[in-house]
């Protein structure tokens, strides 16, 4: 059993050093924040709670729900578009003492240029931190209403990998191993669906690989018709609805460079063919998204598929009572658009199209591998590429020791197994992280 020892440190020098005894697991707090809290008054000094406690409430929720977001357009007073239509939302969950439901459309697949974008097939430290912020909001809302909240994540690749030349086998990895994650952190207010789970033709969280692939091409026959649109003009569609239009856009320009290395784009015979094949794909892409979003998946949190016409219909009729996530940015009128590593200047990039670069102080940089392997280090987990780290010193020690970055700029050190103990050195270089991060834990077996 491991000792703990909580060390608190509000300013370290460079000089300091944290000393630890064998058997020991030290937190490491850098900047431990005092929370005040406020209770709203009227002018009459009558608690606004005691007039509404289900309104109070549910504000409270919107106000950290809020802080998530990130739009291209707000009111006048610097508000979120939505957030006067997902209130009285929320308002009935409180009112009836329920769990605040949330979908998120997302984690549909790696994309399939291995090349330029991302380091492989299977899930990485990108989705390990978007689902890590999801977790966060979800703990953020139950700080303050005890039923807290859950999110459901709707795995959408199989509604267009057939469009871009990734196999049916290749979602199902990507999923099972998604959802092993959540399971080994355990993040229990995370859930997962599948389309298959959403059209009743499969039963129960679990499925194989084999029942997954046979099911597949019958799922995405089944959302067209069961959602389609007769006579359906996507070229109109598009001037009609600003969003799907910038979703639009935003998928034909990304899918020049995704479907680079693609099989659906060899016979391309020049650069002319390739852009109109692109734009082609682009369109069916959203043609397969509204119809099925709009009827079953509106009210998910969402991702790539938030934009794929026949599946955001889906969406919409099976969880109609849920608050609505994007990953995409938009005007926020219909959705929250909630940016997964969060950057200081950009609206970061999808876990699945991107790669990911950590620097010294455990901030994260999302871009495509291309631009990473030029400037910083390839990490490996469990034989896996994993991520980019920018080189350092610091993470240079006599010990064997493993890193493990956290969403919050909050880092984790342990000592290897049966390895020796951190020598002097070691821990001055402990200290110097403990600086830079939010958090640092050390953990000696």
């Amino acid at each position: 059993m491991l000792a703990t020892a909580i060390v608190e440190v509000p300013l370290l020098n460079a000089s300091d050093r944290i000393v630890l005894t064998p058997k020991s697991r030290v937190f490491v707090l850098s900047r431990p924040v005092q929370v005040v809290s406020v209770e709203a008054e009227d002018t009459t000094g009558t608690s606004l709670e005691s007039v509404n406690p289900a309104r109070s409430k549910a504000e409270e929720i919107i106000n950290i729900v809020e802080t998530y977001g990130s739009h291209e357009r707000t009111t006048a007073a610097g508000e979120w578009l939505g957030r006067a239509s997902f209130t009285p939302r929320v308002e009935t969950h409180v009112a009836a003492n329920r769990a605040i439901p949330m979908v998120l459309p997302a984690f549909p697949m790696k994309s399939n240029n291995r090349m330029d974008k991302v380091l492989g097939a299977l899930p990485d430290l990108g989705e390990e931190l978007g689902l890590a912020r999801l977790v966060n909001l979800c703990r953020d809302i139950k700080a303050v209403y005890a039923p807290g909240a859950i999110v459901v994540i709707v795995t959408d690749g199989i509604c267009y990998n057939d469009l871009t030349g990734i196999p049916d086998e290749e979602v199902w990895d990507y999923g099972n191993r998604l959802r092993k994650i959540a399971v080994e952190k355990g993040y229990a207010c995370i859930q997962f669906h599948r389309i298959m789970n959403m059209l009743d033709l499969h039963s129960g969280a679990q499925i194989s690989k084999d029942e997954y692939v046979k099911l597949a091409s019958m799922s995405r026959n089944e959302i067209h018709r069961r959602c389609g649109r007769p006579g359906f003009d996507v070229d109109k569609f598009l001037k009609s609805d600003e969003d799907y239009l910038r979703t639009y856009n935003g998928y034909d320009k990304f899918m020049k460079v995704d479907l680079k290395f693609s099989p659906v784009t060899k016979d391309c015979a020049g650069p002319k063919q390739y852009k109109k094949k692109i734009k082609s794909i682009a369109k069916e892409m959203i043609v397969r998204g509204v119809v099925s979003y709009s009827k079953v998946l509106l009210p998910l949190l969402c991702s790539w598929s938030h934009s794929l016409q026949e599946y955001a219909e889906l969406v919409r009729q099976i969880y109609p009572d849920s608050l609505r996530l994007s990953i995409h940015p938009s005007s926020g009128q219909t959705k929250l658009s909630c940016p997964l590593i969060p950057q200081n200047d950009s609206f970061s990039m999808s876990p699945w199209h991107c790669s990911v670069a950590v620097l010294v102080d455990g901030k994260f940089i999302t871009a495509h591998k291309s631009s990473h392997r030029q400037k910083f280090d390839l990490i490996e987990k469990s034989g896996q590429p994993y991520f980019f780290r920018e080189s350092s010193p610091l993470f240079e020690w006599d010990a064997k020791v493993d890193f493990e970055h956290c969403y919050g700029q909050n880092l984790v050190v342990r000592v290897q197994k049966n390895r020796e103990e951190p020598s002097d050195s070691d821990l001055d270089k402990l200290a110097l992280l403990a600086i830079q991060h939010r958090s640092v834990t050390f953990m000696s077996d």
